[in-house]
């Protein structure tokens, strides 16, 4: 069903507002408040809400060439945001509120670092634990980088806990997908707990063309984190866009949605091995082992990195072995279960994500149309509303 009742197109009536070119990436703070924009013009723009209007605040060079993903950082350190451009940076802005509105000095550069392949990120993501933050790094040939600061009250000095390829890097010719998502709440599903994870395990889904790679973190006896694949989302008969993972660790389980290319949105459970908690009339598939791809990291050709990114380069190698699961404390092995697979648009889905309580699942595509689904008691995810954004 279409509803575009309670549905409306804003418009920043304020000079300099729009961008001179096409905007490839939009985030919201964490209470809808702010709003931050990228955009191919190399620049980020910063607006604030009041009274249903939107003003903006400011406008900034941020990258060297086009901005390809931007993302505020939780509410508990300030006003941060970080971005990654075809520049092969990741830079991270914090906000001067004494500086001048809409004088581009707003917001100041306090960390930046370079790909360490010398290929360009495509996408980030931060994870935040009260005043703990953790920031996740793709870049379009697959090589995951995630970083964690010196000392978490200090964002200017930042350490890698994990840099590696999980899969075998893409052909040039080939079109990529690579795509980052932390499970954002402070704990994880209470039966895996139950099973033995570790309460303060991170979490992370990563897209890597037409498959998701469930990754989990535990600490050593050293302070040291161990990564392992908790499981491997398939089923994707193109590439995959985008993933979101759930919020709702009472529930018991984990839930996951991808949006690909072929024009599905699929929605998969992870779960504990062993839980009891699984639908037995559900077929489901076993974690396999994570294999280390053969190639070498570098293409020939390539410069070694210089600068901020040749600390991370130099220590690369020695942060990427991921352990099979189970076989470390604090790491279990979980089952996946694909429960939906959900085909309405038409066209290649570009943007999937959740409610703030995981009960509504939001997705759009080429078609234009945001189509959003809630999940009904028997678990099945109903067609809820959907709004066609192109329509007059």
């Amino acid at each position: 069903m279409a509803i575009n009742q309670g549905y409306f197109a804003f418009e920043v009536q304020q000079p300099n507002a729009a961008h001179k070119d096409i905007v490839l990436a939009v985030d919201f703070n964490f209470y809808g408040t702010r709003m931050v924009t990228a955009s191919s013009d190399h620049k980020l723009k910063v607006f604030d809400r009041k009274d249903d209007n939107w003003t903006l605040i400011d406008t900034w060079s941020a990258h060297s060439a086009e901005i390809t993903d931007v993302k505020w950082n939780g509410p508990f350190m300030g006003e941060v945001l970080g971005s990654v451009g075809e520049d092969g940076t990741f830079r991270l802005w914090q906000e001067n509120a004494t500086e001048m509105p809409q004088g581009g000095r707003r917001f100041s550069c306090i960390y930046e670092i370079k790909s360490s392949t010398n290929v360009p990120f495509m996408s980030l993501d931060f994870k935040n634990i009260n005043r703990e933050t953790w920031v996740a790094l793709a870049t379009r040939d697959g090589f995951l980088t995630v970083l964690e600061p010196v000392d978490h009250e200090n964002l200017t000095n930042w350490q890698s806990i994990h840099a590696n390829y999980l899969i075998g890097i893409p052909d040039r010719e080939d079109e990529s997908s690579f795509k980052v998502a932390f499970h954002k709440e402070k704990l994880p599903s209470w039966t895996a707990i139950r099973a033995g994870l570790d309460r303060k395990a991170l979490s992370l889904a990563f897209a890597a063309m037409n498959t998701v790679i469930v990754l989990r973190a535990v600490k050593d006896a050293n302070s040291s984190y161990r990564f392992y694949q908790a499981a491997e989302l398939t089923g994707a008969r193109a590439l995959v866009r985008d993933v979101a993972w759930a919020n709702g660790s009472m529930r018991g389980w984990d839930v996951i949605a991808t949006a690909s290319k072929d024009g599905c949105v699929r929605v998969y459970e992870l779960r504990p091995e062993g839980s009891g908690t699984s639908a037995e009339s559900l077929p489901t598939t076993s974690v396999p082992e994570i294999k280390e791809p053969t190639s070498n990291p570098t293409r020939g050709g390539r410069n070694a990195p210089s600068g901020i990114g040749a600390g991370l380069a130099s220590g690369s190698n020695t942060k990427g072995p991921v352990r099979e699961a189970g076989n470390s404390p604090g790491s279990i092995k979980e089952t996946v279960t694909m429960t939906e697979e959900l085909n309405l648009h038409q066209g290649a889905m570009w943007r999937v994500a959740f409610s703030q309580g995981g009960e509504v699942l939001v997705a759009t595509g080429d078609d234009g149309a945001v189509t959003t689904w809630k999940r009904a008691m028997s678990g099945r995810w109903l067609e809820y509303a959907e709004v066609n954004v192109t329509s007059e």
